[in-house]
């Protein structure tokens, strides 16, 4: 929606307590009228932003589900990853929602109700890997789905501070880590003991 994106811009150019909804209005080529009939506030359009987040995630999910090594799944995507979280606007964005999260409520219940169910969701695919021999069995799964999103979040914060990168050196890089990780170990077969 225009909309969501004139705020994402606005709120990551000049924060979400500088930019006024006139502004989102004429960013949008909306009229003040009809954003405030579907956006009464700015917390509104943050909400918003955690539907949209929610969404993303299922998505991203209904691939990780249907994959039958969820190593592999997660290595194919990690390239479109790192293009969205490096994008300087995405990680100023995502600053400025953590931010009004750490002091808004409203805010904070919608981005713990994605953060609860991201946990839930990438424990249950981990575990299914684990099941299915892909996943390391030793590995425990909390800590790695926290290691996991502090990764991801902690990406999207540099690139604010440290646009200039190579995004591919990025992504060879988190893929190395994440296979080093969450793989399996082999095991050994001595054919001499057979």
């Amino acid at each position: 929606m225009q909309v969501l994106r004139a705020a994402a811009e606005g709120f990551a150019r000049k924060g979400i307590h500088q930019t006024t909804m006139q502004e989102i209005c004429e960013a949008s080529g909306m009229s003040a009228g009809a954003l405030y009939r579907y956006f009464p506030t700015k917390e509104s359009i943050i909400v918003a932003f955690a539907e949209e987040e929610r969404a993303e995630a299922a998505n991203l999910f209904s691939h990780l589900n249907s994959a039958p090594n969820i190593v592999s799944a997660l290595s194919e995507i990690v390239p479109e990853l790192i293009n969205g979280l490096t994008d300087e606007n995405y990680g100023r964005l995502t600053l400025e929602v953590a931010a009004e999260a750490a002091r808004n409520p409203a805010v904070k219940a919608a981005f713990d109700k994605n953060e609860t169910e991201l946990c839930e969701r990438l424990s249950a695919a981990l575990l299914r890997g684990q099941t299915a021999g892909h996943v390391d069995p030793e590995l425990d799964r909390d800590s790695v789905v926290f290691l996991l999103i502090a990764l991801l979040d902690g990406i999207a914060g540099r690139a604010a501070f440290s646009p200039e990168f190579d995004k591919r050196r990025l992504a060879r890089g988190v893929d190395h880590l994440l296979r080093s990780m969450l793989t399996a170990p082999m095991v050994a077969i001595d054919k001499r003991s057979k």
